[in-house]
């Protein structure tokens, strides 16, 4: 029956964080509040699929880490790309920075300044990830290559 039980549910953590890191496109904008809610769901869902399973389900510490990196600015964000390993590709990296600015109130406000900060910030993170590959392998996974998208 545990084969049974694992052979259902392997890779199920991974493709549960590709899809929520992927789907963040589709958050209008989300505060301190929601990445706490967004935090204690993905850790729900972590322990639930670990009852099943009877093993650790690390895959989701992904996602969790990827709406986590919220709680810092744009700089920050990119000098732990730097200085840390990249985690995730390119496009998850600029739909997080692209997210901040559609969440952060003090950039909304002032939309050409925003705007302005923002290209500069892209064009900063290309650069960064132009230099060396993601360090983690999600390139190389064959689950990375499915079209997860609705």
């Amino acid at each position: 029956m545990n084969f049974i039980f694992r052979f259902l549910f392997d890779g199920l953590g991974y493709i549960m964080s590709g899809i929520i890191v992927s789907n963040a496109s589709y958050i209008k904008e989300i505060n301190n509040g929601g990445l706490k809610k967004m935090s204690r769901n993905i850790l729900a869902l972590q322990q639930n699929l670990t009852n099943i399973t009877l093993t650790c389900e690390l895959e989701l510490e992904r996602a969790r880490f990827y709406y986590e990196l919220l709680y810092q600015k744009p700089e920050e964000i990119l000098r732990n790309i730097v200085e840390q390993q990249k985690r995730f590709t390119k496009p998850e990296y600029v739909e997080l920075i692209q997210l901040y600015y559609r969440s952060n109130r003090n950039t909304k406000n002032s939309n050409k300044r925003a705007e302005k900060q923002l290209n500069l910030h892209l064009l900063k993170l290309n650069d960064i990830m132009e230099n060396e590959p993601v360090s983690n392998g999600a390139d190389n996974h064959p689950d990375n290559h499915l079209d997860m998208t609705p």
